[in-house]
């Protein structure tokens, strides 16, 4: 039991110590959240017959 407390804590540090570097990483570049949700154009083929 003691085991998976203590695996569940180191976890639980990873992916908060994760969190706050790419919050950090947001706040000084401001490109990481922009490439997640940022739409994709769609593409028209120029020229198309119909």
């Amino acid at each position: 039991m003691q085991f998976a407390i203590t695996a569940t804590a180191v976890i639980a540090g990873l992916v908060f110590s994760f969190a706050v570097a790419l919050l950090v990483e947001e706040f000084i570049f401001g490109e990481v959240f922009r490439l997640f949700f940022a739409r994709q154009a769609v593409r028209v083929k120029s020229g198309q017959k119909r």
